[in-house]
């Protein structure tokens, strides 16, 4: 089977935004390389040929190269995250996710996925309301359901990756923003997007938490934070990624 790489360089903010397309055209693996000054070199890869994309070595075990670094991670007290190809038992207390096999991003590998996961295992209440903007996926909306939400809605502005998460979580997602979403409408929301999105989102993402919620922001490095109004309520830090989680209060 033929393999097509594109490389692309930009800011690091930018990555998510750049890849967002790529993974609804059927990207199936992106390695990151960090550059100086803030910078990164992203390598897409693809099974069918892309514009800008590259024939590379036909000979390469591209099965076992993307099995190869995926490990059962345990996240927070509750999540157990694992291979969709491992058989082995669950541990005690714990209930199984699988990554996402396949796809480009939001596989549950990449540690701003991991955080947020961490983060939703110590303030995702049974009941809640959970918005997931930038959806990706929807593995993080798989993990709310496992967590015992009562409603669970996703956005995404890039409308393949909502197609792709409705049919993987088989929860409702919209192509669209936080603006589409009414007042005091979620207790908690994840917005595993970039520090700069999250910016521009924030005024937004606030109107539609309901006082005494949580926003949980991700996919960013330890070097950036988004402006937020909101106080911080807890921190957590991963391989030089941070998840930053927020409270509306009462």
């Amino acid at each position: 089977m033929a393999i097509y790489r594109e490389v692309i360089e930009c800011r690091s903010p930018e990555a998510e935004l750049l890849l967002t397309p790529r993974y609804g055209a059927g990207a199936f693996s992106v390695e990151e390389q960090d550059l100086p000054d803030g910078r990164v070199r992203l390598l897409v890869y693809y099974y069918d040929p892309q514009p800008g994309a590259e024939p590379v070595d036909e000979t390469v075990d591209w099965q076992s190269v993307s099995e190869q670094p995926w490990v059962p991670v345990e996240l927070g007290e509750r999540i157990w995250l694992a291979p969709p190809w491992l058989d082995a038992p669950t541990p005690a207390g714990r209930f199984r996710i699988d990554y996402l096999r396949g796809q480009a991003c939001g596989t549950g590998f990449h540690a701003a996925t991991q955080l947020c996961l961490a983060a939703m295992d110590r303030y995702l209440r049974p009941g809640d309301r959970f918005f997931d903007v930038g959806i990706g996926s929807g593995i993080l909306s798989i993990a709310a359901r496992k967590l015992g939400a009562a409603t669970i809605i996703g956005c995404d502005i890039d409308h393949p990756s909502t197609v792709i998460a409705a049919a993987n979580t088989g929860e409702p997602a919209f192509t669209g923003s936080a603006r589409s979403m009414p007042d005091d409408a979620f207790d908690l929301i994840a917005a595993n997007i970039n520090a700069t999105m999250v910016t521009n989102l924030a005024d937004d993402l606030e109107r539609v938490l309901k006082p005494g919620g949580y926003l949980i922001a991700g996919g960013f490095k330890t070097t950036e934070q988004p402006r937020v109004a909101l106080p911080i309520a807890d921190t957590l830090d991963l391989d030089g990624w941070r998840a930053i989680v927020y409270h509306r209060p009462s």
